[in-house]
């Protein structure tokens, strides 16, 4: 009997374990199901992104290819423009070095520069609005140079006539020119020179001579430049040797450079203005005793002379 109840507690221990046993591998069965079918959705995404992104840099690519058949295109059509005008073909010379540059800008860029490809594609309509332009600009020089070419004689008379009017006018408007120029020009008025001794007292004595102050106006002048001017000084003595710094400095005059002595930012307001310019004699040597000449120079015309003499 007790071994009937010992048989009986076996199978049920068994069957017991095999139903813990089978539930535990249906769990492990639906878990590896949930990660293969994750792991194939995350593959599958992958490759369509793959996929897409091969997809768009193959289209770029081709893009930038025919993009660079296209500008290639529009240098070929430069080429064949003809012109007799001059400004227009070194207009025509400018743009055609112009797409040079982008073809070969257009070769260096990476085929996944989507940003450059579509600026290169704005850029190459712009070209062939210019084109467009260049063309229209040929063909009515063309025309204007057929209805010159059949003009009569009565025409081309006018045209001497006026020709000779135009210049005529412009001798006129050159001369007019030249007088306000003139007139433009500032005058340094009430020049006063002086010598001065090492402690800064005057003296007529050249080697007591260290300094000279040349004091001056720049007179009234309504239709002269405003603004800062460089008034440049220049002193020459009875040799007619300029007396200059160790740095030699220059300046324009009337096409050359021309040296002086000191120079002086003065401001100009169209009305008179007082201005001082200083000039240091630090050399070793003796000023020469005679007669010293000053010029004052501004705007390129030199606007005032004075002379002093030491003994």
């Amino acid at each position: 009997m007790n071994d009937i109840k010992g048989v009986n507690n076996i199978k049920e221990f068994n069957t017991s374990n095999n139903n813990g046993s089978g539930k535990g591998y249906k769990i492990i069965v639906a878990i590896l199901a949930v990660v293969l079918i994750t792991l194939g959705f995350l593959f599958f995404n992958q490759q369509q992104k793959t996929e897409q992104k091969i997809a768009e840099l193959n289209q770029v690519s081709q893009e930038k290819e025919a993009l660079t058949m296209q500008y290639q295109t529009l240098l070929d059509d430069y080429n064949t423009l003809e012109t007799t005008s001059d400004s227009v073909a070194k207009q025509l010379d400018t743009e055609k070095e112009r797409i040079k540059v982008l073809i070969e800008d257009l070769h260096k860029t990476k085929a996944n520069n989507r940003y450059q490809i579509n600026k290169y594609k704005k850029e190459l309509k712009t070209l062939r609005k210019v084109m467009k332009s260049f063309i229209h600009q040929i063909d009515s020089l063309n025309t204007l140079n057929i209805e010159l070419t059949a003009e009569n004689k009565e025409i081309k008379q006018q045209y001497k006539v006026s020709r000779e009017r135009n210049k005529k006018l412009a001798e006129k408007y050159d001369e007019a020119a030249n007088k306000v120029k003139v007139a433009s020009v500032i005058k340094a008025i009430g020049i006063k020179i002086e010598a001065l001794n090492k402690k800064g007292k005057t003296t007529h004595r050249a080697k007591k001579t260290k300094r000279f102050s040349i004091a001056f106006s720049l007179d009234e002048n309504v239709i002269a430049p405003k603004g800062t001017k460089s008034v440049y000084l220049r002193i020459t003595d009875p040799e007619d040797h300029i007396l200059i710094q160790n740095n030699q400095p220059v300046f324009s005059y009337e096409g050359e450079k021309i040296a002086y002595s000191s120079v002086r930012k003065v401001e100009y307001d169209g009305s008179v203005s007082d201005a001082v310019i200083y000039f240091e004699h630090n050399g070793d040597d003796i000023l020469l005793t005679g007669t010293y000449n000053i010029d004052i120079f501004c705007d390129g015309s030199m606007i005032g002379s004075s002379t002093i003499d030491l003994n």
